[in-house]
């Protein structure tokens, strides 16, 4: 029972991480007009040193960097969610996070307080790592149906 429970958290945090990262692959798919005046922003203003350089590069270049983002993001939920490389993606859903954490985290460009910003973006780097060491693609996954093609084979 104890083991099921467990399986059964792990496919729910896993659907949990797909749904995070396909709904704000989603909220720049139709516009992100929004993007440069944040990422702006964000490279003004950010506190961490080094850092603001490597965003105001990216500021430069917002249209592609939100492109490629969108395209990441979605490619991420996707994976997580159909439990295809899921730690693959997880692993990539953290490095995005840690990306994300310290562009707007660390900077004076939000309006809301900085722990609230530090824990919205902190969260999900700890649920993605979670996801790198769980198992819940035996379960729903694309190692699951493999398993069950290669015990058909043989």
């Amino acid at each position: 029972m104890n083991q099921r429970l467990e399986m059964v958290w792990q496919v729910v945090v896993r659907m949990v991480v797909g749904t995070y990262w396909l709904y704000f692959s989603l909220m720049k798919w139709f516009d992100r007009s929004w993007v440069s005046d944040l990422l702006s922003s964000a490279a003004n203003g950010n506190y961490v040193p080094g850092y603001g350089y490597l965003l105001k590069f990216a500021a430069s270049n917002s249209g592609s960097i939100a492109i490629f983002v969108t395209i990441l993001e979605t490619v991420i939920g996707s994976m997580i969610l159909l439990g295809i490389l899921t730690r693959v993606g997880a692993a990539l859903g953290t490095a995005l996070g840690l990306n994300l954490l310290f562009t707007f985290a660390f900077c004076k460009c939000t309006q809301t307080d900085f722990p609230l910003v530090f824990w919205f973006y902190l969260f999900p780097i700890i649920l993605n790592l979670q996801l790198i060491f769980d198992k819940s693609d035996k379960v729903f996954g694309l190692r699951r149906i493999m398993e069950k093609v290669r015990g058909s084979v043989t």
